[in-house]
């Protein structure tokens, strides 16, 4: 008789069914692979020769519990003494302690501090604290985990025998009980060959040896798959048994766990589906590799990774409340939750994959059919990350009184941890995009460099005032990057392919800005059209902000200061969410500025407005015909000091006195200074030319530098730097051009 192994464990019947009742099929204890193994158990309890296989596999995954709940408790004891915030160190030998020492390990091994990941913290790494088929551990009611007892049965080989001899009686296979590796081996060989030669199965279909070992999810139910089919082929041997149904609590506490549980259910069930549709693409070769790893990235341990985390779910939701560990179980899979950083980064890349080349990856046959259902699919790991908090505080909030309660709180912060990560992974790949297109958008950038401005990290249309209630406040798209926050004003076209500001704001409010701001990727919510041409109007430098305060629901004050000016304006945002995060960037920069000061300088914050002269550019307001800004530029090096300090003494007479077609450029060259004009049509290669005529008597001039807005010192080496160099003088109506020159 020949029998089709079709899975029956991971994915039943999933081929058969359209993509759409795929997504919307209600997942039950039927599809857990916890309730399966439960239930397999209990039929081959029904044969009284595997009972006592049964026992020692039982009595060995009860010891393999207890080793994983000693290896949690040691990596967080060394990862504690590291970061010397415990003092007390865990017992050396604990090898030899009963099953109640091994159960006192479990209510202490995970306290109320989290996991440190700091490889350099222990010597056990992570992975090797997982030895069972469940994450975590165990809740002090439970010895072990049906998956991990029937794991130790099948390695016994002996069992299989039995399961073979019992749906196959007429070809009996020898049963060797034997703690003998190479023995119980032996008779797992037997036991696939029979399955070969009586059972027709495939080499595709039946398992290996090495499979059979393994510490993989995917492995074991290869195992599983072969030996349900082989019971299922005997009912009167082995009768069905149904799947017991839980008796769920009524409590809130127990129907928050319910809902935890069965959506847990599903979410792992939907990754099955898209590990089958993977799986189908790799074997029709349709896509190459790369993109394989596009589209699903990880997949295979994140899947192996859920299923033991539902494991520990369901063992969970079979206890007493107060004796439930999930918050254990966040705490053990931080980790691993890392896996799924990929996912997030390249998730857009993925979709728009999708959208250009899903006609070569659709089949009659494939699981998924359907282009929108796919992406569907896609987007579910991430929905399901940052689903986590929002279960675990209903449940923090049912569970005030718990012993455990600390643990659930950790979890909870674990999971907002995790969230925003991914979060944040996204945003950066969405702004990275978007300073793509920002670069192209803009008409004239003025000088400046965007690939100076740092990350991109927010932006957005915000309203703009200075805080005076006499003044009206004024739109503008914002950027807010890591160095600079910048304005920009929207332009339209008019006939004769004209540009002009769309809205320009009076000329009654006066704001001085010196950083780039970025936005919060909400522009195209508020009306603009993602492709419109920028006017740039105006910017302040981080580095001169002085201070950042929310003020009224969803207002940020801004407080700048420069060597020669000082000022404050008011950002508007659409919601009170989207300032708290601008706020909390802000901030950030600020300390990370006056850190680095700190130690570059050994200072405070006053050293920026010291007597130290330095070269500032003002331009108008940004509601005038020009836009108004501040270059806070300080030296690197204290030999220039000297220069600047004689740079101060030219007068107005001679700076207008400079022809309009001349530019003066002043050489600073170890410690003395020399002038030249030089032609403003002139190229690079006639201005260096004449720089180093200059300085003939001196030797070779090998570079000239010069310093930017942002108070870089930059070599003057292209056309395209002299260009900029240019610009940004007209741009601030200076003619005098200051440069280092290097032997």
């Amino acid at each position: 008789m020949a029998i089709q192994s079709q899975s029956t464990v991971s994915l039943p019947t999933s081929v058969t069914q359209s993509t759409q009742s795929l997504l919307n099929r209600k997942v039950s204890t039927e599809d857990s692979l916890y309730h399966i193994c439960l239930t397999i158990q209990k039929r081959l309890e029904l044969l009284p020769q595997i009972r006592p296989y049964l026992n020692l596999a039982h009595a060995s995954s009860e010891l393999l519990s207890e080793r994983q709940a000693l290896l949690l408790s040691q990596k967080q004891q060394l990862s504690q003494q590291h970061h010397r915030s415990v003092g007390s160190a865990m017992s050396g030998n604990s090898g030899a302690a009963g099953v109640k020492n091994g159960l006192d390990r479990r209510i202490s091994s995970l306290s109320a501090s989290s996991f440190n990941e700091d490889p350099e913290a222990s010597s056990i790494s992570v992975e090797e604290t997982v030895v069972t088929f469940s994450m975590g551990i165990l809740p002090i009611s439970m010895d072990c985990d049906p998956v991990t007892q029937l794991s130790q049965l099948f390695q016994q080989g002996s069992p299989l025998c039995i399961i073979f001899n019992a749906v196959k009686p007429q070809y009996k296979l020898p049963v060797v009980s034997s703690d003998d590796l190479k023995i119980c081996k032996k008779s797992i060989y037997d036991f696939i060959l029979a399955c070969k030669k009586y059972f027709t199965f495939s080499d595709e279909e039946l398992f290996t040896i090495s499979d059979v070992f393994s510490n993989d999810t995917e492995h074991f139910i290869k195992v599983l798959d072969v030996v349900k089919t082989l019971m299922d082929s005997a009912p009167q041997v082995l009768p069905q048994i149904p799947v017991e149904h839980i008796k769920w609590s009524n409590t809130d506490r127990g129907k928050v766990v319910r809902e935890f549980i069965e959506t847990e259910r599903k979410y792992v069930y939907d990754l099955e589906i898209l590990n089958q549709y993977r799986n189908q693409l790799l074997q029709r070769g349709i896509i190459n590799s790369e993109e394989l790893y596009m589209l699903f990235p990880n997949l295979s341990d994140i899947i192996d990774f859920q299923r033991r985390f539902l494991i520990s779910m369901e063992i969970n939701g079979q206890v007493d409340p107060s004796k439930q560990r999930i918050g254990a179980l966040f705490m053990h899979s931080k980790h691993f939750f890392k896996l799924y950083e990929p996912w997030s980064i390249g998730q857009n890349a993925a979709i728009d994959f999708i959208s250009s080349s899903f006609d070569k990856m659709a089949g009659s046959d494939f699981v998924i059919g359907n282009k929108l259902e796919l992406q569907s699919f896609l987007l579910k790991p991430v929905q399901r990350l940052c689903k986590y908090p929002l279960l675990l505080k209903e449940l923090l909030q049912q569970a005030k009184d718990s012993a455990n309660y600390k643990e659930l709180e950790l979890a909870w912060e674990i999971s907002k941890s995790i969230a925003r990560s991914i979060n944040e992974n996204q945003r950066r790949t969405e702004n990275h995009e978007v300073v793509k297109k920002l670069y192209d958008r803009v008409v004239n950038w003025k000088g400046y460099r965007i690939a100076k401005f740092g990350e991109l990290l927010y932006f957005d249309k915000v309203a703009i005032s200075t805080g005076n209630g006499n003044e009206s406040e004024h739109e503008f798209e914002v950027y807010l990057f890591e160095k600079i926050i910048i304005l920009f004003s929207e332009l339209v076209q008019k006939k004769g392919n004209s540009i002009s500001l769309k809205k320009k704001a009076s000329s009654a409010s006066t704001i001085t800005l010196q950083h780039m701001s970025g936005s919060g990727n909400n522009l195209n919510s508020h009306g603009s059209s993602g492709d419109s041409k920028l006017d740039l109007r105006g910017r302040i430098m981080i580095v001169n902000l002085n201070q950042v305060s929310p003020i009224d629901n969803r207002s940020l004050s801004i407080i700048w200061e420069s060597p020669k000016e000082q000022g404050n304006f008011v950002l508007k945002f659409k919601n009170e969410e989207t300032r708290d995060n601008w706020c909390s960037s802000l901030q950030s920069l600020l300390r990370q500025i006056r850190s680095e000061s700190l130690k570059s300088s050994n200072s405070d914050r006053s050293s920026f407005s010291s007597n130290t002269y330095y070269p500032h550019y003002s331009m108008n307001s940004i509601n005038s015909s020009q836009n108004r800004r501040i270059s806070d530029v300080l030296p690197k090096q204290h030999t220039h000091q000297s220069f600047e300090n004689e740079y101060r003494s030219i007068s107005e007479n001679y700076r207008t006195s400079i022809p309009e077609s001349t530019l003066l450029v002043r050489i600073s060259y170890q410690n003395d200074f020399y002038t030249v004009l030089v032609e403003v049509d002139s190229g690079i290669d006639n201005m260096l030319q004449i720089v180093k005529r200059k300085l003939t008597h001196v030797g070779n001039i090998s570079k000239i530098k010069y310093q930017d807005e942002d108070g870089d010192y930059v070599m003057l080496e292209s056309e395209d730097d002299w260009n900029v160099v240019k610009d940004m003088l007209r741009e601030s109506s200076e003619r005098i051009l200051n440069v280092w020159a290097h032997a």
